[in-house]
This record gives structure tokens, sequence and C-alpha cells, in this order.
């Protein structure tokens, strides 16, 4: 009779296989981790740049509602429902935490307004973006100014975020 021999990994094979996983996830993890932050980025580059179409698009229909005579007006605030009452956009006496479904943020100038949860309304014309923590940690405030239309980061200059 034959014994059939039982085949195993050795300890040595082992230990190879579990240090190039190692060396791979060492490898991986950080490139995973600053390709979140991009996405972050560009996920608050593409906001800014939907508010300051939107901003453009409010001021192009004013000047058509006015027939051409002069030149269209910016939109006094970016929240529908802000004014002297009601001073802090959609709740009144306060600004929104975040922006939700509840309290959009940036609803006078886009359709629906903004429901993302990074984005806040710190003042009247002041919007604060904050990346999830662990995703870079990007903080940026942005001012609206209604008398030229911008919308910008008085700390970095015109690149708001």
């Amino acid at each position: 009779m034959r014994r059939c021999r039982e085949r195993a990994f050795t300890l040595i094979e082992l230990v190879i296989v579990i240090s190039i996983i190692g060396i791979l996830a060492a490898i991986a993890i950080p490139r995973f981790i600053d390709i979140r932050s991009q996405a972050f980025n560009a996920q608050s580059v593409g906001m800014v740049s939907s508010v300051r179409s939107g901003i453009l698009l409010v001021a192009s229909r004013n000047q058509v509602l006015t027939s051409g005579q002069g030149s269209g007006t910016f939109p006094p605030n970016l929240e529908a429902t802000w004014g002297a009452s009601n001073p802090g956009g959609t709740q009144p006496g306060s600004f929104p935490a975040a922006c939700a479904a509840a309290d959009p943020c940036f609803e006078l100038i886009i359709a629906g307004g903004v429901v993302d949860a990074n984005w806040s309304q710190t003042g009247a014309a002041e919007y604060t973006f904050t990346a999830p923590s662990g995703s870079g940690a990007l903080t940026r405030v942005c001012d609206y100014s209604s008398t030229n239309g911008t919308f910008f980061s008085a700390t970095a200059g015109d690149n708001c975020p």
C-alpha cells in the first residue's frame, strides 16, 4: 500500500506571501487616501463652478427682464428666503449647520439648492466647505459679493475653494 503524502505550504513560503501583501498594503493605502482627498477637492471646485454659473445666469436673466437697459444686476444674496426678517437663509435668525434637504444652500441660484452636508452657510454672504475628516481636512470659507457677483475666498484670493 502506498501512503499519500500531504502537501502544505512551508513556513518560509507563508512569511514571504505575508511580507508581499504588507508591502502592497503600505503602498496602496496612502494612495487611496490621497485619491479620496482629491475627489473631495474636485467636488468642491465643481460646486463653486455651479455657484458662479448660477450667479451669472441670474444676472443675465435680470438684464433681459429690464429690456437690456443697463447691466444685469447680481442677486442680492444666494438664498431664496434670505432677507431682513429671515437673516439666516432658510432658518429664521440662524444659519443652517450644514446644507441638507430641509435647509438647502444656494437655492436662489441653483435649482433645488444644494444639500451637500460638506457645505454650510456661516454668514449672510459667507459659506464654508469642510471636507470630511480623513480626506485631507480641507476647510475653505467663501464669500459672496453682490456688488460684482463674485464668489471668492478672502484667505486664498479668488480660488474658492
